[in-house]
């Protein structure tokens, strides 16, 4: 009898205000405006700290995508 595998905890990728606003391609300003009317999700650990995940961050790109008209 073959014993089950352990699932390997999957490994998120945190980006701070600095990094995901370089990956956004916007000023880190620019992305503190953004979050307390939350326009772009993000995810407060340790009560204060900030941070977004890659998945968020795609999301506000594809939400600030425009389709282009036929």
């Amino acid at each position: 009898m073959k014993t089950p595998k352990k699932k390997q905890p999957t490994t998120h990728r945190w980006y701070d205000y600095a990094e995901a606003a370089a990956y956004l391609g916007m000023s880190e300003r620019q992305l503190r405006r953004l979050t307390p009317s939350g326009q772009i999700g993000f995810t407060r650990l340790g009560g204060l700290r900030v941070f977004f995940s890659q998945a968020q961050l795609d999301e506000y790109i594809a939400a600030c995508t425009v389709a282009p008209r036929r």
